[in-house]
């Protein structure tokens, strides 16, 4: 069961802890200037669990709208560059590109028919 405890508003510390920046921010600060394409993080000794990392890791990126994607690979992460090709090459329109993966171009329009014709016959 939960108990409330009442408060009064001018008692609750306007100040907010959090490890995001601590964390995210260094090493994909650090990562962005080895001007590496792709780099695997040895991670030993960060406190974080890997779950944790993650989260905070993508939630950095995607806020700051940094030209860098996570990914694992056997328990490992890796960093990649998406501003710059593998052979250093840099990339203008890297935001462009990563949009038009994400569009389909076989979109149809929904109409009460094309629901008909993908729904599920039940009798």
């Amino acid at each position: 069961m939960v108990k409330y405890l009442e408060v009064r508003p001018e008692d609750i510390e306007n100040v907010r802890f959090s490890h995001r920046g601590r964390v995210s921010y260094p090493i994909l600060k650090g990562f962005l200037e080895t001007n590496m394409y792709i780099a695997q993080l040895d991670i030993t000794g960060l406190q974080q669990s890997k779950v944790t990392l993650s989260s905070c890791l993508n939630s950095y990126i995607n806020n700051h709208h940094l030209p860098v994607k996570l990914f694992q690979r056997m328990g490992n992460f890796y960093l990649m560059r998406l501003d710059v090709d593998d052979k250093g090459n840099a990339i203008e329109n890297w935001e462009t590109i990563q949009l038009q993966k994400h569009i389909d171009d076989s979109a149809v329009e929904i109409t009460p028919a094309e629901v008909a014709k993908h729904a599920l016959k039940t009798k």
